[in-house]
């Protein structure tokens, strides 16, 4: 095999991109129109409203290790992926029918349980096609269609909303869903699991065995708790500290999120040649570093601050989840891709919490202070164990020398 990527293996990369770009719109497709879809509709609360989303995470966080220990047991992803699709597009369709609040919830968390084995598996399955050397250009592709996906969601929602109605974008998303479905069932192929665990218990147990999955789980968590603050109190902070309106304040958001998107491929691939302790130890300090001067420069400074943010941030996912990849074995990946993402669902969970709390209790410019040093907390406890990667050949293979946890 070549250095690279072989070139029917991009087509795939590709299409499974496709199909986390798809996945990824449908999760914020709503946010735009919940008013009217949810708090006018049903006459509830912002609490209430919340649940929306709140319940589709908690499903992410219950079931994406029970799919991915179950597709392990099966030695198949393709089937999971398929139904994942095709029942999603069911559940966003039925969602748009629902006529009480309970019923919708229910539908929601569902429809979360269903969605997440579709779109933790299409990750599992891109590692699965790929060699070592080629996981963190593999993972910088699939990291680009996850934020494009979900910073498109959305204004593409919110235009549907408004030029057509309320439950329009249920529709698109439902339509999208039944394409991934297709393309999935028609152009994906699976890769046969040699030794497939016999139960799901045997393959779950690779969490336990593999303590070093430690390493990328809490950077996925922190990571993604830290988005949090950016997703939820930064606009707040514009503005309570400029005046900053709606679009002034989307624009300074969306400063964070271009360099997120568009740098991950080449930092993925700086990673299968360097080793993933440099992405992840030189990202994850910088961007808490800047992440704890946010309340303190002013709005041209913060232009500067929040593009770099963007830099760094792009350094540090496709390296993490590329590390899942190095250490889990190919007949148990799926569990260990299925923890990754629980903890990353769990970080949006606590962020949003701790971003509005914190803020409450302490201001804007304490909260952004211990978000960021959460991150270079977790950069600086991951050194002695991230500095043990070594290289097995000149493709950028990675592993992990962890005997010390182990003994």
């Amino acid at each position: 095999m070549s250095r690279g990527i072989r070139i029917n293996h991009q087509k795939e990369i590709a299409i499974y991109a496709v199909l986390i770009f798809v996945a990824m719109l449908s999760l914020t497709i709503m946010a735009p129109a919940i008013k009217e879809f949810i708090i006018d509709r049903f006459g509830a609360s912002n609490t209430e409203a919340s649940m929306f989303f709140t319940l589709e995470m908690l499903a992410y966080v219950i079931f994406a290790v029970v799919w991915g220990s179950l597709s392990d047991k099966c030695g198949k992803r393709k089937p999971f992926i398929v139904f994942g699709f095709g029942g999603s597009a069911v559940l966003y369709f039925l969602m748009a029918q629902a006529n009480s609040l309970t019923l919708l919830l229910a539908l929601r968390f569902i429809q979360g349980a269903i969605t997440v084995m579709a779109w933790s598996l299409v990750m599992t399955s891109a590692l699965d096609i790929v060699q070592k050397g080629s996981y963190g250009r593999t993972m910088g592709a699939i990291g680009m269609a996850m934020m494009f996906g979900m910073a498109s969601g959305a204004p593409v929602g919110g235009l549907l909303a408004e030029k057509y109605d309320v439950f329009f974008p249920m529709y698109f998303a439902s339509f999208l869903f039944l394409i991934g479905s297709f393309i999935s069932a028609t152009l994906i192929h699976d890769v046969r699991i040699e030794n497939n665990p016999d139960t799901i218990l045997e393959s779950v147990k690779v969490l336990v065995e593999k303590r070093e999955l430690a390493i990328p789980f809490v950077f996925s968590f922190v990571d993604r708790f830290t988005v949090a603050f950016f997703i939820l109190a930064f606009p707040l902070y514009l503005f309570d500290a400029f005046g900053f309106g709606i679009a002034e304040r989307g624009m300074y958001q969306a400063l964070l999120l271009f360099p997120f998107i568009l740098l991950q491929y080449p930092f993925g691939k700086l990673s299968d040649k360097i080793g993933r302790a440099f992405p992840l130890i030189v990202g994850s300090f910088f961007y808490g570093l800047e992440m704890c001067l946010v309340g303190f420069v002013g709005k041209t400074m913060l232009i500067a601050l929040m593009l770099t943010c963007g830099v760094f941030a792009a350094m540090m996912f496709p390296a993490s989840i590329a590390l899942v990849g190095d250490i889990s074995p190919q007949n148990k990946r799926g569990t260990a891709i299925g923890g990754f993402n629980v903890f990353g669902s769990l970080g949006f969970v606590a962020g949003f919490s701790a971003s509005g709390i914190l803020s409450d209790i302490y201001g804007y410019c304490t909260s952004f202070i211990l978000g960021g040093f959460s991150e270079i907390l977790v950069a600086l406890i991951a050194i002695p164990f991230l500095v043990r990667l070594r290289s097995m050949d000149g493709c950028g293979k990675q592993t992990i020398n962890f005997k010390s946890l182990n003994r």
